[in-house]
Parts: C-alpha cells; sequence; structure tokens
C-alpha cells in the first residue's frame, strides 16, 4: 500500500503525524547522502526509522479500512 493512497478526509490526526515524520526522515537521508561524512551507521538508524513508521502508517491504514 502507498503511503499517498489515504484521502486526506480520512487520515487521522495521528496518521498525518507520522506521514510528516516520514517526509522529514525521506529529507534527512537525502541530506545525509550528500554529505561526505555522514557514517553508514548513521544512514541505516535513519532507514530504519523511515521504515517503522512506513509499517506503523500502513497497519494503521488498514485498520481503519
Amino acid at each position: 500500500m502507498s503511503l499517498a493512497v489515504a484521502t486526506a478526509s480520512s487520515e487521522t490526526p495521528h496518521i498525518k503525524a507520522l506521514k510528516e515524520k516520514h517526509a522529514d526522515l525521506s529529507r534527512q537521508i537525502e541530506e545525509a547522502h550528500k554529505d561526505r561524512s555522514t557514517t553508514d551507521f548513521y544512514l541505516t538508524q535513519l532507514k530504519k526509522q523511515k521504515l517503522v513508521i512506513k509499517e506503523q502508517i500502513e497497519g494503521l491504514a488498514e485498520r481503519k479500512s
């Protein structure tokens, strides 16, 4: 399920907040890729956080439908 599937009217405030955090992590990952001093460990941690949030969003969306 895509994160963009749910319409704005069907999103709970919690799902909206998770999507904002997911987008923020995407930006952080993009910036980290540009910064040569970023460690692989840090980048991996960001990606794991992003995946956890994605799974939470999908789980909440499935329960709601």
